[in-house]
């Protein structure tokens, strides 16, 4: 009987296993996130960040009425995602950048709890009641009880749960500011992580922890504590520091909105190349762009500016030779595979949609067919590289054709919005309405915004003064809108139009003087 029973009792658990098993989603990677007031998230919500991909989600920590989430249910990651009433946190756009840049059968999900202003050992549960009270003020106190007053415990019952769904892949820590100066931090990370894998019953080599510097700014009230925070690798092994430097704030401690993103995405840069995704990111304007290039500005660009070739020039049936018509852009990579080569372009029509890309080098590709809606990715080819220092040349093939940023990826998946950080980021002097042109010629300059919403601007000059003529064709050619009609003085000027009640669709705006005529084409959306 007793035999009997025991084997019952195999059974039973065994079955229970595997229904747990079961429910598990090896695809579904799980993200612990605590710290302080920055990981709590402190950034303005803006529009932009309310679009979240369904593959990202939230493991809610607290019953809101005001977001309508019940604690321990999985959400879409809308923000605040740590608790009722915060804000944007750098686990925001660490989430949508690691989906963006997996495969679409992985989802990805973040569990928050922070504590603003806490000390670090707040979440060592072996003397965190030291610490409950580092500030006897009602908002700490307050989010210390919501936790049930051990933030520790909480976190981990939270993701015991959660593992019953997907994965733990990495845990995201960023504290730091009430421990300035303490040289044992480190010391007090490791602790914690190490108490957080053997509770959760993961392997210390395949979960890395990622630790976000402080804010960096001049004021900042707690930037010296990088310094240590930068030793946690020789502490704790397998652990990283992500760099906050240039990441704006709002204050003397906390990142504003795009600091947040900006540190986000680094989070997420640093976890995908630990998981063996890499990209490479240049922005074009800041390669060697030669003279017969216009760098021009663009708030929708990356690093709000683009590249697009001078009123002329174009190469169609063969790449153009000389220095000038040719951007160069190196790029290094660590390892020998195939990398797929993307442009992020904003070509309204199908003839100003082409260039001229070389890799290394072999011969010049053309790549053509590269019409867009607006800013889009598009991918140019694929090449199998070697590691090691590589360059990619780009050269202009179609007039009016515009290019923001190239990626090099060893996975075939188009970046999204404007990608991550370029590693050639500069200050490439913008030139808006052709007021830095030094050589004074007949020129229409391209319309921004371009896709056109509601209005938009012509940049164009002429070198004597006379009267000019600027109207709007559709694709058929009949004239839709006089823009502009008087006469003009010798220099570079801009006109502003106003769509009205003119319809979506491609259409062409011409420039007539006594002795110069010149036509481009613009999308109104």
């Amino acid at each position: 009987m007793n035999i009997f029973r025991n084997l019952l009792v195999v059974s039973i658990t065994c079955i229970a296993m595997n229904i747990q098993l079961q429910a598990q989603d090896k695809n579904f990677y799980i993200y612990i996130c605590f710290g302080q007031s920055n990981m709590e998230g402190q950034g303005n919500i803006e529009t932009k960040d309310r679009t979240v991909d369904n593959r990202f989600k939230v493991f809610q920590a607290l019953d809101c009425s005001n977001l309508a989430r019940t604690k321990a249910t999985w959400y879409k990651a809308l923000p605040p995602t740590c608790q009722c009433y915060s804000r944007l946190s750098p686990a925001d756009y660490f989430g949508r950048t690691m989906v963006a840049n997996l495969p679409d059968s992985i989802s990805i999900g973040i569990i928050n709890v922070s504590v603003g202003g806490c000390d670090i050992r707040l979440f060592d549960k072996d003397i965190y009641t030291d610490y409950d009270s580092t500030y006897t003020e009602s908002w700490f106190t307050s989010k210390v009880l919501s936790y049930n007053g051990n933030p520790y415990q909480y976190l981990i019952d939270l993701a015991k749960l959660a593992q019953q769904d997907g994965v733990i892949k990495g845990i995201l820590l960023h504290q730091g500011e009430t421990n300035t100066g303490n040289n044992q931090w480190p010391s007090y990370v490791q602790k914690i992580y190490n108490d957080m894998i053997a509770d959760l019953s993961l392997d210390a080599t395949e979960v890395p922890l990622l630790a976000g510097e402080v804010l960096q700014t001049s004021g900042s009230c707690c930037s010296s504590m990088n310094t240590i925070i930068n030793k946690l690798p020789q502490t704790l092994p397998n652990s990283y520091v992500i760099s906050s430097a240039g990441c704006p704030g709002q204050d003397n401690a906390h990142f504003n909105s795009e600091g947040y993103r900006i540190l986000g995405r680094r989070y997420a840069v640093q976890m995908l190349s630990l998981m063996g995704y890499t990209t490479h990111y240049a922005e074009v304007e800041c390669g060697t762009v030669g003279n017969d290039w216009y760098i021009l500005s663009d708030k929708n660009a990356s690093n709000t500016r683009y590249v697009t070739a001078k009123p002329g020039l174009e190469s169609k049936n063969s790449a153009p030779t000389q220095a000038d018509a040719i951007i160069p852009m190196s790029f290094s990579i660590d390892k020998d595979t195939t990398y797929y080569i993307y442009g992020r372009f904003n070509n309204p029509s199908n003839t100003s949609d082409a260039f001229w890309l070389q890799i290394n080098d072999e011969p010049f590709i053309l790549c053509d067919d590269l019409t867009t809606s607006g800013w889009e990715w598009k991918e140019l080819t694929h090449v199998d590289l070697q590691a090691g220092t590589h360059t990619i040349k780009i050269a202009y093939a179609e007039q009016g054709a515009s290019i923001d940023k190239i990626a090099i990826k060893n996975a075939q998946i188009p970046p999204s919005s404007v990608g991550e950080e370029a590693n050639n980021i500069c200050d490439a002097p913008i030139i808006n309405n052709l007021n830095s042109v030094d050589d004074l010629h007949n020129n229409l300059g391209q319309n921004f915004p371009n896709p056109v919403i509601k209005n938009t601007t012509i940049p164009f000059s002429v070198v004597a003064e006379t009267h000019v003529t600027i109207k709007l064709y559709n694709a058929q050619g009949v004239e839709v809108s006089e823009i502009l009609s008087k006469t003009c003085n010798a220099g570079n000027h801009t006109v502003e139009w106003k769509r009205k009640n003119i319809p979506s669709g491609l259409y062409y705006y011409t420039i007539t003087t006594n002795d110069f005529t010149s036509t481009r084409s613009l999308l109104i959306k």
